[in-house]
């Protein structure tokens, strides 16, 4: 663990003095290994991805030192042991300096599979930025009980789906969720709102997506057609008010039942992309969830 600290802390003073808003290109080859022989190709790459922009971000930005060092700390104090690799590719997430912008190219290099496990090595490039300091300190869970806020989450075909959201300051948020089929969904603000964003009040807890909770709310579930299925959430918060984006009127699944208002995953991405450039206070946060069939 010492040996783990004074390497980050020494690639993190190397790392060069950027001014807080500059938006620069960054690039990462990354070679992903598997932990879960249950994880699909699919999973696997996207998870392969996900670690090669970390890996962009930190080495051209650095780590927040303090961060690591609590990290460490913790996991040496923690009775339940953890692997080293895991303990830094879990602070990664929490002490990166950088923000992701833009994709610019993805390319998977080499994928095999071996003892039931796969190593993906991908490359990507793209448009990142200095964490701006100044960020609001967000509060969000996905749910699948909206009576049970604090249960581990297995989403299954057929769940409901609720945000649970806090912030300590009042601004405005959007949520949307891109499935397989590269198609980005807006949940928030609901298909009935006439505003861009839903606006938020400091300090209040929220519970989307919920009738039972909030009047004239939306409700959704979560369906899969394959075995297993990934989607990816966005939830995007700024103090200062944005509009989502331009989509069009959702269309049927395959069980005929009516979705959201829809874009295509590209049109999505240039929209965020062009919003995060020109609002260094615009908080982008994705989380990765998959649906089994029961």
């Amino acid at each position: 663990m010492k040996k783990i600290a004074i390497y980050i802390l020494l690639a993190w003073l190397a790392m060069p003095c950027l001014a807080k808003n500059d938006i620069v290109q960054v690039s990462a080859t990354y070679e992903y290994i598997s932990s879960d022989k249950n994880e699909t190709p699919a999973q696997a790459e996207a998870n392969a991805f996900q670690a090669a922009r970390r890996k962009a971000l930190e080495d051209k930005f650095g780590i927040d030192v303090t961060a690591v060092t609590n990290t460490l700390t913790t996991s040496q104090n923690n009775e339940q042991a953890a692997s080293t690799e895991s303990n830094v590719f879990a602070l990664s997430e929490t002490a990166v300096r950088g923000e992701w912008i833009e994709t610019i190219s993805e390319q998977v290099i080499e994928k095999t599979f071996k003892d039931g496990f796969w190593i993906i090595k991908v490359r990507v490039e793209g448009r990142a930025r200095s964490q701006a300091a100044e960020k609001a300190d967000i509060r969000f869970a996905f749910l699948k009980d909206a009576d049970d806020l604090d249960s581990p989450v297995t989403f299954r075909d057929g769940s409901d789906l609720f945000l649970r959201f806090q912030s300590p300051v009042a601004g405005y948020l959007c949520v949307y969720l891109v499935d397989e089929a590269l198609n980005a969904y807006c949940l928030l603000p609901y298909m009935q709102q006439q505003t861009g964003s839903q606006a938020i009040e400091a300090n209040r807890e929220y519970l989307f997506f919920s009738e039972k909770y909030e009047k004239g709310a939306q409700e959704y579930t979560l369906t899969c057609e394959r075995a297993t299925e990934q989607n990816m959430l966005y939830v995007i918060f700024s103090p200062n008010d944005f509009t989502k984006a331009a989509d069009k009127a959702g269309g049927k699944n395959f069980r005929e039942e009516q979705l959201p208002r829809e874009l295509s995953r590209e049109a999505f991405l240039n929209w965020l992309s062009r919003n995060q450039t020109k609002d260094p206070q615009m908080l982008v946060r994705t989380e990765l969830i998959s649906i089994k069939k029961q």
